[in-house]
């Protein structure tokens, strides 16, 4: 009689246990899968790079920690994402690649640059990253100017 009901309550807690599991994993699938919380995540971290780039200019690792906070950025609406990202001051022309099928969106003070990809299948971004704006950064690719800084810099790398 004991092991009879001990196996009772054993089964009805497995069954309870796998109920609220899969409870949890419609939750958690349904939350994730919301564009209208990814837009204001974005516009949260687009806001405060808009921030950290007007005033920050000698220190990388607050980008680097921005960047690590919102990272990724998931199941956003890609126009609504792209559009989002035209609205503040340091954007730079966003880049689409057609072979990876990505758009890389770019932030850019005179000093530090703040960009990311986001691939438009997955729903996701990636390679959040930060750095120093270099001269080069500055000059359109297709200009003769461009492939000389370009060799410039490889030669000063070299040449050290």
């Amino acid at each position: 009689m004991t092991y009879q009901k001990m196996t009772t309550s054993l089964a009805r807690s497995m069954v309870f246990s796998l109920a609220a599991s899969s409870l949890l994993l419609i939750q958690a699938s349904t939350v994730r899968a919301d564009p209208a919380l990814c837009l204001e995540k974005a516009k949260s971290y687009f806001a405060e790079i808009d921030q950290l780039l007007s005033k920050e200019k000698n220190w990388i690792m607050p980008f680097v920690e921005l960047n690590e906070r919102y990272s990724p950025l998931e199941d956003c609406d890609t126009d609504l994402l792209l559009q989002e990202a035209t609205r503040w001051r340091f954007i730079q022309p966003i880049i689409y690649n057609p072979h990876a099928k990505y758009y890389l969106v770019r932030f850019w003070s005179d000093d530090v640059k703040v960009q990311f990809a986001y691939y438009a299948i997955k729903k996701k971004s990636d390679t959040h990253s930060a750095g120093w704006v270099s001269k080069c950064d500055r000059l359109d690719v297709i200009s003769p100017d461009y492939a000389w800084c370009i060799l410039g810099n490889w030669l000063n790398y070299w040449l050290r």
